[in-house]
């Protein structure tokens, strides 16, 4: 049990339960053995510097925290909840297609956007892509992560609170 605790703690965030890195790199190696089609979701708290500068790291928290129970809501017992960084998440969506994945991630916006976090109403921005096992000589899991970063990022830059979707996506 100790060292089941233990394997648990290593691989989520304490702060939010959600996996890590590390958790999130155990589950796609299992998902590439079974060669199971998946799409990414990575999304990123809008001006979240602004939440710390403005309310204290203390509510940055707490925002950090209610952005993984809105993912914790919004997602199915099937999808994988990640923090990736500070402020930055990803949601991976087992056998799900491109037009489910960006309803799942409009849905996650417009949810988050109406309600009021501990620091009042926030917005995120999302990036989708999808990684397919028969694409997995061609196309590799770190691509299909790196493009659903490159479509958030785009999302920030074409003015945040949006979802994108990576080209080929």
């Amino acid at each position: 049990q100790k060292i089941g605790k233990l394997r648990f703690e290593a691989q989520t965030d304490p702060m939010t339960g959600l996996y890590n890195r590390r958790g999130l790199d155990t589950i796609l190696k299992y998902w590439q053995t079974l060669h199971r089609d998946f799409a990414i979701i990575a999304l990123d708290i809008d001006h979240f510097k602004r939440v710390n500068d403005t309310f204290g790291h203390d509510t940055g928290d707490a925002v950090i925290t209610f952005i993984a129970e809105q993912l914790r809501t919004g997602s199915r017992d099937s999808d994988i909840l990640c923090r990736s960084g500070g402020e930055e998440f990803l949601v991976l969506l087992p056998e799900t297609s491109q037009d489910i994945a960006e309803q799942i991630a409009e849905r996650l916006r417009t949810s988050t956007e109406a309600m009021a976090s501990p620091a009042g109403n926030i917005t995120i921005s999302l990036g989708v892509s999808l990684w397919r096992a028969d694409k997995n000589g061609d196309f590799t899991i770190d691509q299909a992560l790196k493009l659903a970063d490159k479509a958030l990022y785009r999302a920030k830059q074409e003015g945040r609170n949006r979802v994108v979707l990576a080209p080929g996506a």
